[in-house]
């Protein structure tokens, strides 16, 4: 079969800096089984010479794609913003995201395509993660819950809002067209933490998550955890997406205890961020303080409201009940 009857598969790099090791991941999408690739480099402002690299490796493998192109952009706008970029140029009908540090199994995209077959109804799957260190290569542990793809779909959006992101964003194989028909794309609001807001769409539009039982892609990490994961940026990203999305379905679930996991959240960002005067001026503005401490405020006061309604309402619901109780 000719490469061109085969299903158009688009592979997003997400770079940044990359340089010391977006060979491999490129040498890795090179040498998958699957031909019919379109390969799209989308760097976020590197300071180092990722783009040369790129350009220099493009130039000597470009046949072995369907096409080629690299997205430059001028300023350094996030993960979430560089991801849109590289998806707004994808033309595949299904496309395979992977960071500029990270290793595609030659049999991945082939895998992956034989699993969904015809289905069309499917916006992403994804696969086991081998994750490996950055330091020795060694493979080590990271807590992904792969018993959560066994879950209904209420029980895993219940479980994404309630204890966090716990599935491998590294593996998701993603169906680009469905995804643009839903209007789902990363949230450039958070600019560091593209993936748990995309899995609550996805759960809200009314789709269960679903999983190969195989490890297909390998997934970089520095000494067991993800660099960004201890960053300034990402902590400020975890803090949106509590309050743009973990609150809102805490919310639908129950308004008072929704107030209390909020306030509990924002008390322990407060303390973690705003412990001295350096840590404020270095990490977050004096705007963003003044903005923090009222919304703190404004938490409690909302709770308390809530608490009293609760309160009135109880009242009369007992003062009913003895009316009832007199009259017969």
């Amino acid at each position: 079969m000719e490469k061109t009857e085969l299903p158009l598969v688009s592979v997003p790099v997400i770079t940044y800096n990359s340089s010391k090791t977006i060979v491999e991941t490129l040498d890795s999408i090179y040498n998958q089984t699957y031909k019919n690739i379109e390969l799209i480099i989308s760097d976020d402002c590197s300071t180092d010479n990722t783009i040369d690299i790129c350009q220099k490796w493009i130039s000597a493998h470009n046949k072995r794609f369907y096409s080629t192109k690299i997205i430059k952009s001028p300023i350094n706008t996030g993960v979430s913003a560089n991801c849109n970029r590289a998806e707004d140029a994808c033309n595949g009908e299904w496309e395979k995201m992977i960071a500029g540090d990270d290793i595609l199994f030659p049999k991945c995209i082939e895998t992956f395509l034989k699993y969904v077959g015809d289905r069309t109804d499917l916006p992403c799957i994804f696969s086991r993660v081998q994750c490996f260190s950055a330091i020795d290569g060694k493979i080590v542990d990271l807590p992904f819950d792969y018993d959560f793809f066994s879950l209904s779909r209420e029980q895993q959006l219940n479980k994404m809002v309630y204890n966090g992101n716990c599935i491998p964003a590294p593996g998701i194989f993603t169906n680009i067209v469905l995804m643009r028909r839903l209007g789902i794309r990363n949230d450039e609001r958070i600019p560091f933490l593209e993936d748990y807001p995309k899995w609550i769409n996805i759960l809200n539009a009314g789709y269960k998550l679903e999983l190969i039982d195989q490890e297909l892609v390998k997934y970089r990490v520095s000494c067991g955890i993800s660099t960004m994961d201890h960053s300034l940026p990402f902590k400020k990203s975890i803090i949106l997406t509590i309050l743009l999305y973990m609150f809102p379905e805490w919310e639908k679930r129950d308004p008072v205890d929704a107030i209390a996991r909020l306030d509990q959240h924002i008390d322990y960002y407060l303390k973690q961020y705003y412990n001295s005067l350096e840590s404020i001026s270095n990490i977050f503005s004096s705007d963003e303080y003044r903005i923090g401490k009222m919304m703190k405020k404004r938490f409690k006061i909302i709770s308390s409201f809530i608490i009293r309604i609760g309160d009135i309402k109880n009242k009369r619901r007992r003062n009913n009940s003895s009316k009832k109780q007199s009259h017969s």
